[in-house]
């Protein structure tokens, strides 16, 4: 079958493939190597992918970006048809998927506590907004990302890293106009501080796919065919 032949039967290139993922074709051909994806090849050796390869490089690219080993997707794809029987086959591969929902469920726990800290994180960091101070721990001693550092991790990374230089707060110093508000009234700085000018986003390059973007492009490709 030649290429001309090979779109007519709707098969897609490796380009094309990649570009629906937004990665390289390279990325196709080393799963192409690990023996995950099997394209056919035209008279020439160039590589077409059909409806069911592309769907089956979807599933182990979303794995792999969710951080399973790739020995582990070539397993997935390769047990099957290497097993003597299904029973031989059926407990290998339930083996391998009990071990992928345990590690998923585990980075769920880790996402959400982290989503929470981030989360607790801006609404400390929110109210430093129109503070005139110098954002340090000497300039700022009574700051509320210093006080209260402990109610959040992000504060251990966005706030001074010599934490032991200086003391952390100086209670006879009146307090800034960013303490004004204190943490437990955080969500009520926050609604205050909606009400003025609107935060400003950072523009992102042009051409460039943000992460959301790109899982709605891979999950957008269940029909493939056009």
């Amino acid at each position: 079958m030649d290429v001309k032949a090979a779109r007519l039967s709707g098969l897609k290139k490796v380009g094309e493939v990649a570009d629906i993922f937004g990665t390289t074709p390279r990325t196709l051909l080393y799963y192409e190597e690990q023996g995950i994806i099997s394209p056919m090849k035209t008279a020439r050796g160039t590589r077409m992918y059909s409806d069911a390869d592309i769907k089956r490089f979807e599933v182990a690219y979303k794995l792999s970006c969710l951080g399973v080993p790739l020995k582990t997707i070539r397993d997935l794809a390769t047990i099957r048809p290497n097993a003597a029987t299904g029973d031989e086959s059926g407990r290998k591969l339930c083996s391998i998927v009990d071990g992928l929902i345990e590690d998923i469920a585990r980075q769920v726990r880790h996402l959400e506590f982290m989503k929470q800290d981030l989360e607790r994180g801006r609404l400390m960091i929110r109210m430093c907004w129109n503070c005139p101070n110098q954002p340090s721990r000497r300039t700022c001693p009574n700051c509320p990302c210093e006080v209260q550092m402990d109610q959040s991790q992000l504060m251990w990374l966005t706030w001074d890293p010599d934490r032991g230089t200086f003391p952390p707060s100086n209670p006879g110093e009146p307090p800034t106009k960013c303490m004004e508000a204190s943490f437990p009234e955080a969500s009520e700085a926050l609604a205050a501080a909606d009400s003025e000018t609107a935060e400003p986003r950072p523009k992102r390059p042009a051409g460039r796919q943000s992460m959301r973007d790109r899982q709605r492009k891979i999950a957008g490709t269940t029909n493939t065919s056009d």
